[in-house]
Parts: structure tokens; sequence; C-alpha cells
């Protein structure tokens, strides 16, 4: 328990992640001296625990950075309308969490999850996608699920970190990580792949401007991305009203 709980606060999942985000929201943890047996077992499988998404993307980010955590930043640089100048924001780099082997090891787990486990629905055709499902109960029987996905681009190397969260899922796929939010992560990061890659064969002296133009557009894209999801769940949900009437 003891080892446990140090890793845990090494990963920053026992408190806030730094980001620089007004009204960040903290863990909630078991205190230590109150975890027994049973709550150790339970807290080790998901439970009884709850973290934001951004401690979750952190901890995914530290193991894609062979196990070295950084502090994540909303913005990455500003950059001036008028002379084009450039102000990159600090990177802070914090303690190194886990070996780099231990890292790789995990990252290959995560890519086995995509190529032959739960997460196929997230493959990318030419890359390699490493991820893991979730599907959690919102609340004790309440008949609600939290399904998720979190993945990394392109392994043994990755760029791209991301997590999928859609709240109680009531279209015709289910409520599960791997039918819901794999397929949704697997746009995400093919996308997301070829902005990325479109940036580093980019030369000219208008390439910051164009950079912050290929960020703009990766938020666009998730943006409308959600949108039609949320549309087609509505459109679902209605023609299932309809069918429940007129029987």
């Amino acid at each position: 328990m003891e080892t446990y709980y140090k890793y845990l606060e090494k990963f920053g999942l026992l408190s806030k992640t730094g980001i620089d985000l007004p009204g960040e929201a903290g863990s909630i943890f078991l205190k230590k001296e109150k975890v027994g047996p049973v709550e150790l077992a339970t807290i080790s499988f998901g439970q009884r625990f709850e973290v934001t998404p951004i401690h979750m993307l952190t901890m995914l980010s530290t193991i894609a950075n062979n196990g070295k955590k950084f502090t994540p930043r909303l913005v990455k640089a500003t950059i001036d309308s008028k002379t084009g100048e450039r102000h990159d924001i600090e990177v802070k780099q914090g303690e190194q969490v886990i070996s780099e082997e231990t890292a790789k090891k995990v990252l290959s787990m995560m890519e086995s999850v995509v190529s032959e486990g739960t997460g196929k629905n997230a493959r990318v055709s030419g890359y390699s996608i490493g991820g893991k499902t979730g599907t959690s109960e919102d609340g004790v029987n309440t008949g609600k699920y939290v399904t998720s996905f979190v993945g990394v681009a392109d392994i043994p190397d990755p760029e791209v970190a991301i997590i999928i969260i859609l709240y109680n899922p009531t279209g015709e796929g289910g409520h599960q990580g791997g039918a819901i939010a794999a397929p949704i992560a697997s746009q995400v990061l093919r996308r997301s792949i070829t902005i990325f890659r479109n940036k580093k064969t980019r030369r000219g002296s208008n390439r910051n401007s164009n950079n912050a133009r290929s960020d703009w557009n990766v938020y666009n894209w998730c943006k409308k991305s959600i949108k039609r999801i949320r549309a087609r769940s509505r459109n679902y949900r209605g023609r299932r009203n309809s069918r429940r009437s007129i029987t």
C-alpha cells in the first residue's frame, strides 16, 4: 500500500496538476491510513477514487515521455498578430516517475490493446497506436455510464496524447469504451497525426503562423466532430422514443 500511494503521488494524482487554467479541480482519494486490503484491491481497478481528465492525460503523457513528468500547459505559445513575434511558454519538467524501460513496456502493452484487444476500433492505418479503453458507472445503481479512451501516437516515439470521454452514451453502440470512444479516438488521432506530419515538413518564413493555424485547425476539427456525435445521439434517441410511443 505504501508503494502504491507513493506512485499515486509521483504521478501527480494526489494533487492538482498545475495547469495554467483557473479553477482546476483536485482528485478525491481515501486517506492512506484508511486503506485496507479490500480498498486497495478496489482502487487498483479504478473504484473508490475520482480524478480529472487532465490528471489522466498527464499520467498518460508521463508514460509516453519515457517516464518523465511534465506540467501540462494550456497554451504552447503566443504570436503577435502584427509583428509575428513568437513567445514560447516554458515547459516545466518534473521528476523521472518510472524508468524508461518500464515506460516502454507499458507503451507496448497499450499498443497490444489497440492491435489485438478491446481498443481495435482506435486503429489508424499505417501507424502504431497505443491506448486503453474505459467503462465506468456514473454513481451507484444509476444505470448511467462514463465511456472513455486514452491513446498515444505514434509508438515508439509518441507525439500526440488524447483522452476521449462520453457521459452516458445512449446510441446503438451501447456504452463500452472500445465500441463508442475508441472510434472517435481513431478519427482524432488520424487527423492530428496528419497535421503534425505536415508541420514537420513545412518550411519557410511563415512557419510560426502556420503552426498556430494548424493547432487551431485541430481544435476546430475536434469541436465539429463532437457536435456531429451529439447530433447523431439525439437523433437516435428521438427515433427510439418514437418507436416506443407507437408500440
